[in-house]
């Protein structure tokens, strides 16, 4: 992989776009909604509600890219190791982090029954 983190950020500022981006969860088929990015943070719809939104923060996109070019690999413990309390708050925000990672092409997704089982894994 031949991109880096200023080069990433600066595509999730120019291709995540609010209502038009749909980044995929989990379990490889449904997608969510981003309700906003506004170049600190994404939000993204939740659920079946169009005000069931939650957030995710470049800083969260950042760390599970440095850690895909580490490790090959993201998965719910990594997250929960550096953003344990987001986590509890709201676990659906590992899948978002790692979807957009999937939606920019740097990742891959392997589904799993559990959301939180999931991983992404480096694409070439």
């Amino acid at each position: 992989m031949d991109t880096d983190w200023s080069e990433l950020e600066r595509r999730i500022e120019r291709e995540i776009k609010q209502d038009s981006s749909r980044i995929l969860k989990c379990n490889g088929i449904e997608r969510r909604r981003v309700t906003s990015n506004n170049n600190h943070k994404i939000g993204m719809q939740t659920g079946s509600r169009p005000n069931q939104t939650k957030a995710i923060t470049y800083e969260m996109v950042e760390f599970a890219f440095n850690t895909l070019l580490s490790k090959g690999r993201f998965d719910s413990k990594d997250f929960r190791k550096r953003f344990d309390a987001k986590y509890r708050a709201g676990p659906c925000r590992f899948s978002m982090t790692g979807g957009i990672l999937v939606e920019l092409g740097v990742a891959k997704i392997v589904p799993a029954e559990k959301e939180e089982d999931c991983c992404y894994m480096r694409t070439p």
